[in-house]
Order: structure tokens, then C-alpha cells, then sequence
């Protein structure tokens, strides 16, 4: 009996206990939910990031181009807001920061956030700002404000910044704490160099415990010069107002693209989109309606490294080195001084179907031309005697794309590796691709796959080709040079790896140099554009360079630009989307780019003669 009493009473013990357990739990839960979270609040740490400054961003000549400014923030801590105040602090957002509606309002004091950014209070003078702390739950911290001091001019060099994406936080997972990014140009490339480490605020409860201030990113060195960065900008859009001056052309001419490289090293020394863009309205954020609007003019395409184009005659200097490497000349030519006679157009007999009549741009012809003279007048029938050559001597063999190697030897249809982000690789046709196409892409390509005539457009630069400006002008530096490398923005990046191409010789670069002139003097398809310098142009050399577009379109506009020839320091590129003549619109861009470069007075893009 006394056993049982007391087990009935152990029971009755654990009952309540259990009981009394359930209603505390009721009670923090349900009933005291409020009250339970403010005291673990209280005893519980709690950090908060605030961004880092991004590293300052430079030109060659240490001309600030991008800053960082530390301006004073209002923030709320959201803590110390509880039923007995939260009516005031309402009350004295609404009536002091009138740019919050009520909506906004009640974001704000439903946010869960620990800290809440209200604005930006620089404005304010010391004494405003001491006036504002005596509210508990305000603090006041400095946050960067990012500023492009060139606003539009070399935007697509140095980008802008933004939210991160999910995928961004991937790549960069210390942007959770910064909460901005670089969203393209250098400010994406160098994210890791630029954006520092976020500042922390630990908190216990409501209280703030600890600071532990930012710590800024790395300044960034790049090789752009400003000056003639302006430069190159307004000769630009000067050549493309006069496009759409002189051309009828469906569409409203607006894109285009300089690359000025140093011919030496691969430094990039201005590189100009256009349409552009200021980064500065992205480091607010950007409105729905304006980003539509850039983007639908495609101005967040950098051209200059995404711009895929047919290069027209710009690129003859391919089979120019192909030609002169392995003997290749037209039908019954040993060297590159036996002429032939061009009479505007070639006739000839395909077995594949291909076209049978080629005409030259020149209908009555150019007379009796050697290679320097196709290279000066852009004769295309002495370059389609080229390719029917290679056709009839190495069809269905390896050597039938000997033009496309040397092509790709140039860097052609692949990614030149600048120090950008989004950069276009472009396509060199051959047979295997036209293979592929009619299974991956059969609208593309014929059913016949491959033919001869597609060597004919390819030899000058027309058909399934597709290049950019910086492929382009690493091109040319290489066959210049005789050295490949990288082009590069970054000033302090480790030494540039150059390695020799061995078929290119100082004789063969003398000869092109020659030959380059003789483009931008008498008789050559750029004389017109140059004719301005008078004397000067004797040491400046070039190629024009017209492609044809599908359907109405306007022809895009080609030309690239040698400083000097006897002593070369830069290449110019120059593209203007459906631009008309390469001679007529590029080559005067060039020609004021090329004014700046060697010091001369500046003088108006004026349009030039139409030649090819």
C-alpha cells in the first residue's frame, strides 16, 4: 500500500512538471511570442556587413578615372523599435525624409533586417547629424558611393556595379558581405582585386559591441589614355553622324567600335564603343524603364571585343603572308612583282556549282597589278586568283584550308584572351564547320556543304567569316611584330608571354609596311581620307576594308591604321556597323585618331572618297 502511494504521487509529480512545461512553451510561443524573441535577441550575437570602398581605378598616366567617396548613411537600428516607439520613429520619418511614401514606411519597419540603410544624409552638416543620433535607434555609418569621374567615356573598359546575382554570389562568395559586384568592363574582371573587405558591426541584442571598420580594395593601373580616349570618342560619332549624313541606309547608323593597341606590348591604349553608357546611374540602381532602353540599342555591347563582322578587305593581308610564305600567287605568277591584268571581274569554271563570274568593285578594272598594288587599290580578282589557285591545287586534301590556318596562326576565329569579360571568339569557315552546319545549322549551308566558291568569298574577307576590332588588331600587330601575344588592360600584369612566329621575317614586314602606305597615298583606296596631312601621310599607312551585309542592310565600314612606318608605335581599328565605304567613313576616324597620336592639329572627320 505505501508503495503504491507513493508511486501515484512520483506520477502526479512528473503530471505537473510535464504540465507546467506546455504552458511555458505555450506561453513563449503563442502567448509572450513578442516578448520571448526580444530576450533572445538580447543574448544572442549578431553581425552585420557593411561594403567595403572599391579600389580606385587609374589610367596609364595615373589620371583618376574611378573613385570611391565615404558619405555618411542614416540607418535605423530596428532592434530598439518596440510598440512603445514605434509610432514616433514613424512619425519622424514621414515628416523629415519626405521622399518615403507610406508604404515605403511600413517596408521599413517591417523589414527584418537588423540594420535598415535609410539614406544617404551628406547634405547634413555636423551639427543636423549630431541632432539625428539623439534618437536611440538612429546610427549613422559611411558607405561608398562609386563614382565615374568620365561618366560615358570609356564605360565599356571600365563597366559598372550592381546587386550580385545568385550565380555571382557563386563566384564570388565575400560579395554576400559587400552586397555589390562588378557587372562587366574591368570592374568585373578585377572583382577579386577591387572590392576589399566588408566592414563588420557585431551586435548583442540591440546593442552594438564591436566595429571593425572596412578595409579597402586594391587600386587598379590601366593602360587606357584618357585624352585620347576622348578623342577617339568624338571622332567616332563625328564618322557616324556623317554615315547617316551620306548614306541611305534602313536602319539609323549607331554602332561602331576604335581599338587603339600598342603595336609593341598589346596594350590596349583606347578601346571606344558605341552606343555607351554612364555607370554612374547604376550605382544607385539603375530604373526598369532606363535599362530597357540601353538595352535596346545594345549599348552594354562592347564592340570592340563583341562585335562580330564580315572584315571585308582588312583582311587580304592574310593571304598577303600566305602568298608571299608559300609562293602562292595567282595562275602563272612566281613573285610578288609579276603582274596580272585585272579587268574588273573573273570568269571561270566551277564543276561544284559555285558561282562563275566574280566582278571587282572596280568595274572597269585596275590594270595590270602585283601584290603590293591589289594591297593599295584592294583589287579583289588578283586575291580570287589566289584562291582559285589553292582550289585547284589542294581541293579535298588538308592543304585545301591553308588559308583558314593562317587565318587562325593570326587569331582569327578564336578568343584573344583580354583582360574582358564577354568577348566573342568570330568564326574561320572551312569544310569540316560547313559539315557540321548542315546537321547543327542545316539553314545555314547548302546541301553541297563546302564549295569553291566559298573560298573565293573568304580570301577577301566575305561570306561565313566573322571577326571583332581586338581580333583584328592583334592580327596585325603580329604581322608586324612577328610576335603573338595577348592584349591586355592591366598595367601591373606579369610580363606579357610573347612567342615567335617563325614565317614572319623583318624583309616581309618591311613589305607590308611599304605596302600599307601606298593605301593612304596617291592611288590608294585611303588617299582621300589622308590627303589632308599632305606630307605627313607619307609615313602613315592603312587598310580599307567594305563588307557586304545580308539582306537591305548597309555595308560595315572597315579600316586599320599604322601611326608611322618608319617607326610604327600604334594600330588603329575602326568598324562602323553598316557604316558604307571602309574609305569613306572609317578610314577619316582613323585619320583623326592618328592626328592626336603623332601630335598634329586636330581636324574634323571629313568624308572621304567611296572606293571599294
Amino acid at each position: 500500500m505505501f508503495l503504491r502511494n507513493r508511486y501515484n504521487y512520483l506520477a502526479s509529480l512528473f503530471v505537473l512538471y510535464f504540465v507546467f512545461i506546455l504552458y511555458n512553451l505555450f506561453s513563449l510561443q503563442i502567448i509572450n511570442i513578442e516578448q520571448s524573441i526580444q530576450d533572445i535577441d538580447k543574448q544572442t550575437f549578431d553581425i552585420v556587413y557593411l561594403p567595403a570602398p572599391r579600389g580606385e581605378i587609374y589610367d596609364k598616366n595615373d589620371q583618376k578615372l574611378v573613385t570611391t567617396s565615404l558619405e555618411p548613411h542614416l540607418y535605423i537600428n530596428l532592434r530598439k523599435i518596440n510598440n512603445e516607439n514605434i509610432n514616433q520613429y514613424k512619425q519622424y520619418v514621414k515628416y523629415n525624409f519626405k521622399e518615403f511614401s507610406n508604404s515605403d514606411i511600413e517596408e521599413i519597419f517591417s523589414s527584418k533586417e537588423i540594420l535598415y540603410l535609410l539614406k544617404n544624409i551628406n547634405d547634413l552638416n555636423y551639427i543636423e547629424r549630431q541632432a539625428l543620433l539623439e534618437l536611440e535607434a538612429f546610427e549613422i555609418f559611411d558607405y561608398p558611393i562609386r563614382k565615374y569621374l568620365y561618366e560615358n567615356i570609356a564605360s565599356h573598359i571600365l563597366g559598372y556595379i550592381g546587386r550580385p546575382t545568385a550565380e555571382e554570389f557563386q563566384l564570388y562568395p565575400e560579395t554576400i558581405k559587400n552586397g555589390i559586384v562588378g557587372k562587366s568592363g574591368v570592374e568585373k574582371s578585377y572583382e577579386e582585386k577591387l572590392s576589399g573587405t566588408a566592414g563588420e558591426i557585431t551586435f548583442k541584442g540591440s546593442e552594438l559591441i564591436k566595429y571593425e571598420p572596412p578595409i579597402p580594395g586594391e587600386d587598379l593601373y590601366i593602360s587606357i589614355d584618357i585624352e585620347t580616349q576622348i578623342v577617339v570618342t568624338e571622332s567616332l560619332e563625328q564618322g557616324i553622324a556623317l554615315a547617316n549624313e551620306n548614306f541611305d541606309s534602313e536602319n539609323i547608323i549607331q554602332k561602331g567600335a576604335v581599338v587603339v593597341m600598342d603595336i609593341d606590348t598589346g596594350e590596349i591604349v583606347s578601346m571606344v564603343s558605341v552606343p555607351d553608357f554612364n555607370p554612374n546611374k547604376f550605382v544607385k540602381g539603375i530604373s526598369g524603364f532606363d535599362f530597357k532602353q540601353l538595352n535596346r540599342i545594345e549599348a552594354f555591347n562592347n564592340f570592340a571585343i563583341q562585335g562580330l563582322y564580315p572584315p571585308g578587305s582588312v583582311f587580304k593581308v592574310v593571304a598577303y603572308w600566305l602568298a608571299e610564305n608559300e609562293g602562292l600567287f595567282p595562275e602563272g605568277v612566281e613573285t610578288r612583282d609579276n603582274r596580272i591584268k585585272c579587268e574588273g571581274k573573273l570568269s571561270f569554271s566551277f564543276i561544284d556549282g559555285s558561282q562563275q563570274v566574280y566582278n571587282d568593285w572596280k568595274e572597269d578594272g585596275h590594270g595590270n597589278v602585283n601584290l603590293s598594288s591589289a594591297i593599295q587599290q584592294s583589287c579583289n580578282v588578283y586575291f580570287w586568283d589566289i584562291a582559285l589557285k589553292i582550289w585547284r591545287t589542294y581541293e579535298g586534301n588538308p592543304n585545301e584550308s591553308i588559308l583558314q590556318d593562317y587565318a587562325r596562326d593570326l587569331g582569327f576565329g578564336k578568343l584573344t584572351e583580354i583582360d574582358l569579360p564577354y568577348e566573342k571568339a568570330g568564326i574561320v569557315p572551312d569544310r569540316d564547320l560547313f559539315e557540321d552546319w548542315k546537321i547543327s545549322k542545316p539553314e545555314l549551308v547548302r546541301p553541297a556543304g563546302w564549295l569553291g566558291g566559298d573560298l573565293m568569298n573568304l580570301i577577301v574577307g566575305q561570306g561565313a567569316i566573322t571577326t571583332t576590332p581586338i581580333q583584328v588588331a592583334n592580327a596585325y600587330k603580329t604581322l608586324l611584330t612577328g610576335y603573338t601575344s595577348k592584349p591586355y588592360l592591366e598595367k601591373n600584369i606579369e610580363v606579357n608571354s610573347k612567342s615567335r612566329n617563325i614565317n614572319i621575317n623583318e624583309d616581309f614586314i618591311k613589305f607590308l609596311l611599304n605596302d600599307l602606305n601606298l593605301v593612304t597615298n596617291k592611288n590608294g583606296t585611303a588617299y582621300s581620307a589622308f590627303e589632308i596631312l599632305g606630307s605627313k601621310a607619307n609615313d602613315i599607312g592603312g587598310k580599307t576594308g567594305t563588307a557586304q551585309n545580308a539582306g537591305d542592310k548597309n555595308n560595315t565600314s572597315w579600316f586599320v591604321g599604322i601611326d608611322s612606318i618608319s617607326n610604327p608605335k600604334f594600330i588603329i581599328v575602326t568598324v562602323v556597323d553598316e557604316g558604307g565605304s571602309g574609305s569613306a567613313v572609317a578610314a577619316p576616324i582613323s585619320r583623326r585618331v592618328i592626328q592626336h597620336l603623332i601630335d598634329l592639329e586636330l581636324t574634323p572627320v571629313k568624308f572621304g572618297e567611296i572606293t571599294e
